[in-house]
């Protein structure tokens, strides 16, 4: 069963409508004069993006494989796929599921380490929505099997879980208001995920909601938006890199363990919460205070590459987003070898393209390194001598590029 099965493509198809709805953003806040898109963290936003879908190939196989296994050996009951109460059941009980999964990424430091990327960005807009982690596919499907105890099949599981990942789109927003007492008692709205994104001491773990707030209300997690919010992290990530975004929570884990004094302490780094300090010396355990913030006096992460830069990284990244969407529409008829030189060049793009906006003084290198490993590429799927032809120019235009901004560094200083 598990070998022949096809696993629902919504979250893939439903991918046009989200540019879509962004572009409406964006007129948005043209019409009513108000920045809600910055050029550099929104590529940032989606370079996150795209690394999780791809990423996501290699990682979802683990928690499906466990969901049909425990659904075809351990389940209670069986509900027919045709039943619309048997829908509105899953997709209730995805969402009371996914409240947990989480919450518990807010409060556990290892979970909060596969999460923290999706809150990295200072900006608050749809885009956002689609600043996701490469690495959390690994541990995630653990608190889902509720539902293949249940008997809710795996193809069910997964088309509720994407109804609900769409959900969340549009509350990535500021254009939006409140819905009225009805809906905002309900559903979880784009006022109730402001909270959830903000800073703000009082909004902190707040708002856990995917569809529904009914779950923060009934389980002592709700908060009502009352003063502007502050979007990020409480510590800055200050870095465009997607990979450096992915992994640098689990990094710190990791120092503060090995610098811990005591051998508990070693374990609890992965256990308690963000902010959690171990005991030094004679000083005990606490946390670290979370700072007042204000909209007015936080300074946003904002490297301004010039014209030139600009123009080439929006170009190629344009380039890259329109590939890896190819791709994934299409990645059953690739190899895996395919697969994995693909997902490579589209990191190493990433990478390289968030570096050149942030000005990284091993950008350069690292830009004509990509070009040549998508070269080698090109040969390896024999696609012809006209996309060699491509290939060539592409590494003409970028040594242009570099020798002109190279210059102009040097005219600079």
């Amino acid at each position: 069963m598990f070998e022949n099965f096809q696993a629902p493509q919504i979250v893939t198809f439903a991918i046009p409508v989200f540019f879509l709805l962004i572009g409406i953003e964006v007129y948005i806040g043209y019409r009513k004069n108000k920045d809600l898109y910055r050029l550099n963290d929104s590529i940032a936003d989606l370079s996150t993006g795209i690394i999780s879908q791809i990423w996501g190939l290699f990682q979802k196989g683990v928690g499906l494989y466990a969901y049909f296994y425990i659904y075809e050996h351990f389940r209670f009951f069986e509900f027919a796929m045709t039943n619309p109460w048997a829908w509105v059941l899953c997709i209730v009980g995805q969402d009371f599921c996914y409240y947990w999964s989480h919450r518990l990424a807010h409060e556990v430091n290892f979970l909060w380490a596969g999460h923290v990327i999706h809150h990295h960005s200072e900006e608050y807009n749809l885009v956002v929505a689609l600043r996701q982690t490469g690495l959390g596919g690994l541990v995630s499907w653990i608190f889902y099997v509720p539902l293949a105890l249940i008997g809710f099949h795996p193809w069910m599981y997964l088309a509720s879980g994407q109804i609900n990942l769409i959900y969340q789109f549009w509350v990535h927003t500021k254009a939006v208001g409140k819905i009225g007492k009805i809906g905002e008692y309900i559903l979880s709205t784009p006022s109730h995920h402001r909270v959830h994104h903000a800073i703000n001491p009082i909004y902190i773990d707040k708002n856990h909601g995917g569809i529904f707030i009914i779950f923060d209300r009934m389980f002592g997690t709700f908060r009502e938006e009352t003063e502007p919010c502050v979007y990020g992290t409480v510590k800055p990530l200050k870095s465009f890199n997607p990979v450096y975004a992915n992994f640098h929570y689990y990094w710190e884990l990791i120092k503060q363990a090995f610098q811990a004094e005591y051998f508990l302490d070693k374990i609890l780094v992965f256990l308690k919460p963000p902010g959690w300090i171990p005991r030094q010396g004679n000083k005990p355990a606490g946390f670290l205070p979370i700072p007042e913030v204000s909209p007015k006096t936080f300074q946003k992460y904002d490297p301004k590459p010039a014209g030139e830069v600009k123009t080439y990284t929006t170009t190629w990244f344009v380039l890259v987003l329109l590939l890896s969407f190819a791709f994934l529409l299409f990645v059953p008829k690739f190899s895996l070898v395919s697969q994995i030189l693909v997902t490579i060049w589209v990191t190493l793009s990433l990478v390289s393209i968030n570096a050149l906006i942030e000005n990284k003084t091993w950008a350069g290198a690292l830009e004509i390194t990509r070009l040549l490993f998508g070269f080698l590429v090109l040969g390896y799927f024999d696609v012809g001598w006209a996309y060699y032809a491509i290939g060539i120019v592409c590494l003409i235009v970028a040594g242009i590029y570099l020798y002109r901004t190279g210059q102009q560094k040097t005219q600079a200083v």
